[in-house]
């Protein structure tokens, strides 16, 4: 069966919807945990609360850097730049805000809930962190 020019667009998009989709899922930080962070959640061996520490710990110290990579840039701007970086980052904090809120929704009500949302806002946390340093 031959295909026209419609079916054939149609099918190639739909062969490749895949790797979008694969494409458009936010990068892997993994590597940019600590070995602190590491060996804490070794230690944790899955358990809830020693995991969740593990995560508020390695997330303070990511949002610290990331407070202050954010200082340093809105000091170095100009004021036009300066309203376009705040503006950028309250969009952030808006969207991770509502993604990490709701990254637990399949195990509501569960001890894994919470563990998903705080590993949502370390990771967030990372990739914005190292956006910011990509800016400089």
């Amino acid at each position: 069966m031959r295909l026209g020019p419609v079916a054939f667009i149609i099918a190639v998009s739909l062969s490749l919807w895949p790797a979008l989709v694969v494409a458009a899922e936010p990068p892997n930080v993994d590597r940019y945990y600590s070995k602190t962070y590491n060996d804490c959640m070794g230690a944790a061996g899955g358990a809830t609360y020693p995991t969740i520490d593990c995560m508020a710990s390695e997330h303070d110290a990511w949002d610290k850097e990331m407070n202050r990579l954010y200082l340093a840039l809105f000091s170095s701007r100009s004021v036009p730049d300066r309203t376009r970086l705040r503006d950028e980052q309250r969009a952030w904090l808006r969207r991770e805000t509502t993604r990490c809120d709701r990254a637990g929704d399949d195990e509501a009500g569960g001890s894994l809930q919470r563990v998903e949302i705080n590993q949502c806002y370390l990771d967030e946390t990372i990739r914005r962190t190292l956006y910011l340093r990509g800016l400089k």
